[in-house]
């Protein structure tokens, strides 16, 4: 909830039994997590890296 989820969702999300590695591909995750966040952590964007360099 803190990242901006839905209460019901959070909940949802935090006890559907499923482990870490499913829930990271979840889209739950991707709406907690923005790109933007990982980026203003200093982590490479990977996709973005290979889309400017198969730009060039």
């Amino acid at each position: 909830m803190q990242r901006g989820l839905d209460p019901g969702w959070a909940w949802q999300s935090a006890f559907n039994g499923r482990g870490p590695w499913w829930n990271a591909g979840a889209s739950h995750m991707n709406d907690a997590y923005r790109t933007a966040f990982f980026v203003h952590l200093g982590l490479l964007f990977l996709i973005g890296l290979h889309r400017h360099v198969n730009r060039a």
